[in-house]
Order: C-alpha cells, then structure tokens, then sequence
C-alpha cells in the first residue's frame, strides 16, 4: 500500500485560527513534519503533546533558495516510505507556498498519495489588517518564487516570507524595475500574539525596516495604467479599447483598416531608418509605433466581428510552430537553406499553392516593384528557372540595356516603356546573384547622390541656377573624392 502525504495548512501562528481538519490531521499523525518550527502554531502542539520534527536545518545548511525545496522534498519523502506523513506549512498550501508545488510536480508519477488540508493563509489574515478586499483578484508568492514570478502591477499582489534585510533589498531591486520607487507599500508581520501589525512605506525604502521575520509580508496594491513604471502587451491593448470607445479620442474612433494603411508603411519605414541609423532607442521607439499599428488593426477588426488581438497572436504562434518542424517536430536540418527549403514547402502547402505558378503569384502586388521582382526570381529560381552564374545575368542586363537604346533610337514609348522595366528587372536579377538587396542598394544610392548635391550647393559660389552642368559636374567630382561613400 503506497503511502500517504497530507499537507496541512497551520494558518498564520494563532491556534484559534487553525482549521479543525488541519488539527485532527495533525493529532492523528504518526510522523509530523513542520517546514519550519518558527510558526505559532508550534508551541500550540507541543502544548497539546503532538510530538513533531521541522526542516529548519535545511534552511541553515543550504547557500541559495534553489538548494533548499529539493533538500526539503528528499526529507520528506525519505520519512513517507515508512509511513504516512503529516507536513504542515505555514497559512495554505496551496498559496505562496513552493514546498506544496515542488512536491506535487515530485510525486506526479509515483505511488504516493497526496492529501491537501486548507488552513488559513497569512494572505487572507494581511488583507484582513488592512482592510482590503480582493474582489477582482490577488496574486500571492513566496519571496522565494520572486525572481522567476511574472508580475503585473495592475494587480494586487503579496508577497510572503520577506525574512531579512538581505531578502528585503534584492525584492526591492526586483520590484523597482517594475514599479515606481514612490509607490506605497504595506509591510505586515505578526506579533507575539500572533496579531498583525503594518506598516506603509514607499518602496524605495522597503529595505530600511529593522523587523523582518518569517512572518514578514509585502503587499503591493494595484496600479491605474497612468501610474505604471513599466507596461506590458496587454496594457497596450486596453489603452487602444480606451481610445476606440464612445466616451474615446474623436480621431482614434474615426479610423478604419483603409485609412491606417498609410501609417503602417510610413511606421515601418521609420523603423528600416532607424536600423540604417544603428539607433537602439529609436528602434525600440519605432518598433513601438508599429506594434500600434497591429494592436490599431486588430481592435477595429474586433469591434466589426472579424478577428481580434488574440486571433493575430495565435495564428503566428501556429504558423511558427507548424513551419519550424525542425524545432516543434522530427524532421532534422543541417543547414539555414534547408530551413529555407522547409519552410517554403510547408507554405506552400499551407495556401494549397500547386504549381510554380501559383507561387509567383501568391507574392503581393502591392509591394514595392524592386522588392516584388526580387521576391518573383527567387521563387523562380527555386523551381530551376535560373542563369547558371553571375556572368550570365550580367550579360543579360547588357542586352536588356541595348535594347532600351534601340527602343529609344525608334521612339516608341510603349517600346521604352517595356525595355526600361526589362532592364530594371534584369538589374534586380543580377543584385540577387550579388547577394544584395535592390531595395536597400538603391537607397543607398540616393542617399549618397543627397550628400554630393547638398556639396555642390554647399561649395559653389552662387546660386545653382546660375552655374553650368559642367561647373556643378566639377564640384561633383570633388565629392566623390571627399565621400568615401
């Protein structure tokens, strides 16, 4: 017969306080463990004759907080393989109490039984002191679970076991790159009565209190979006449902998918600068703007009965999970062209794409030209459709050229017309066996052609409308000669 495991929750220190479950499991237990013997409680079974043993030592035997649970977990189950096992931990076991969770995620698959039995929590006794209600929710932790915990300061939330200075001084580093240092904070712990007793602080100056003990809690009340230090996505997309709705911005409320299609492309560009430019914080400015976008996009689908916010997420999530099967599956790659491959033939499963075809004209139209004809030979290329080398694509481009001088020599516009973009897309063809991308080779180009005009006009010595092309054409070498680039 496998063993049992009942874990009892010892409430906050006052024996009025603890449950008549937790008691009667306690009184009936042959082997009582407490986590630790520094609890109220502990004198209240002594008193009554109940015969137990603490993992206090662990606590002083082990350097980090990580070395103590599975220290804790080996004791314990060390004792339950002779026998039922009584553990009691402080308030519940099932809040802010990381010994219960490391030990349900220990005997998942194992033969022994585990039994949870509610106590009250010190959480429930804090709020109690301070007079507040966790109608919408409250988020307690451990100190312990803290550096690996996901905050959100848009919820109240405890913090229990706040024991030292030490302890109280990392917190504080943690919370203030989430929360402002002016906010305030209660701090509660129980007295000799096992009675709270608070005390409301800023947090900057959490750790400059002198009373932290085992009962030593932290709770940090709920913050209004205008007072956050530091937002997350979802702040973001409650901010936008706030500028949409009736009582919102007159102008937010006015937008449709049609007229923010400008904005996004002048976003993104804004970012491509910013990248060009090797501005990290214009960057993170401008990656912001166009998450805005999306977030924009998605809550004016959402109010149409379309899709929302959560349909954008999970349909990338998936897309990444289904084409990256060297990843989230079994299919094995040795190089980045193999992922290409991968991806490509996933896609195109994907959008039911059956030919070659169907592929090239899968790439939108509404791309830039330069960047569209790329994107068309590269798929092309794929299929096989393609110049054996980069010689070969630069003789096509010499053709391509002679051409247009041919179609310009007979003045035919529709014949120009189609000869100029031959020519082009033949450019573009011998960038792509170059490993350049068009798009940026021709913005380079125009920035460079900026610098050596803003010279010309910089150096001359009247007005442009006054000079010949061959003067201007002087100064123009003189610029390439001054600009390495």
């Amino acid at each position: 017969m496998s063993s049992k495991i009942s874990i009892v929750g010892l409430g906050t220190g006052r024996h009025e306080e603890l449950t008549l479950g937790a008691l009667e499991a306690l009184e009936r237990g042959s082997k009582v463990i407490l986590r630790t013997s520094c609890h109220g409680i502990a004198s209240f079974l002594q008193e009554r004759g109940i015969s137990f043993s603490s993992l206090d030592d662990i606590y002083k035997s082990s350097k980090t907080f990580d070395d103590i649970y599975p220290e804790m977990i080996k004791k314990i189950l060390a004792a339950a393989r002779n026998g039922n096992v009584v553990l009691g931990v402080p308030g519940h076991p099932m809040l802010g109490e990381r010994l219960t969770f490391e030990l349900i995620k220990e005997v998942e698959d194992s033969d022994y039984q585990l039994e949870i039995i509610s106590g009250i929590s010190q959480g429930h006794s804090v709020l109690a002191a301070i007079q507040q209600c966790a109608v919408e929710g409250i988020k307690i932790l451990s100190a312990a679970e803290l550096p690996q915990a996901q905050l959100d300061p848009g919820i109240p939330t405890l913090i229990t076991g706040l024991d030292n200075n030490i302890l109280a001084a990392e917190i504080k580093l943690k919370l203030l790159t989430i929360y402002p240092p002016e906010v305030k904070i209660i701090i509660s712990r129980l007295n000799q009565e096992a009675a709270s007793e608070i005390e409301e602080i800023f947090l900057h100056m959490l750790d400059h209190s002198r009373n932290f003990d085992h009962t030593s809690c932290l709770y940090l009340p709920a913050l209004e979006l205008k007072d956050l230090n530091r937002y997350k996505f979802r702040h973001l997309v409650e901010i936008m449902e706030m500028l949409r709705a009736p009582e919102g911005c007159p102008w937010d409320r006015e937008q449709s998918h049609e007229s923010l299609k400008q904005y996004l492309i002048e976003e993104t560009y804004e970012v491509l600068e910013a990248v060009d430019l090797k501005d990290m914080n214009k960057l993170a400015e401008e990656l912001g703007d166009v998450l805005l976008q999306v977030v924009f996009h998605a809550q004016v689908a959402r109010e149409h009965g379309e899709f929302d916010i959560g349909d954008v997420i999970t349909e990338v999530c998936e897309k990444m999970i289904h084409r990256h099967t060297h990843i989230f599956g079994d299919v094995h790659v040795n190089s980045a062209e193999q992922v290409i491959d991968n991806w490509e033939a996933i896609k195109k499963e994907e959008k039911g794409l059956k030919s070659h075809t169907q592929v090239l004209k899968d790439i939108p139209r509404i791309l830039p030209a330069l960047m569209r004809s790329c994107k068309v030979q590269k798929k092309a290329a794929l299929a096989g459709f393609d110049w054996d080398k980069t010689e070969d694509a630069m003789a096509k481009m010499e053709e391509e050229y002679q051409e247009l001088k041919d179609a310009y020599s007979s003045g035919r516009r529709d014949k120009i017309h189609e000869e100029l973009g031959d020519l082009l897309f033949a450019a573009v063809n011998v960038s792509r066996f170059l490993k350049e991308e068009p798009e940026l080779a021709l913005t380079d180009a125009t920035e460079k052609f900026i610098r050596r005009f803003a010279y010309i006009e910089k150096n001359a010595d009247r007005p442009l409308e006054d000079m010949t092309l061959k003067e201007m054409d002087h100064l123009w070498n003189q610029a390439k000669e001054s600009f390495s680039g």
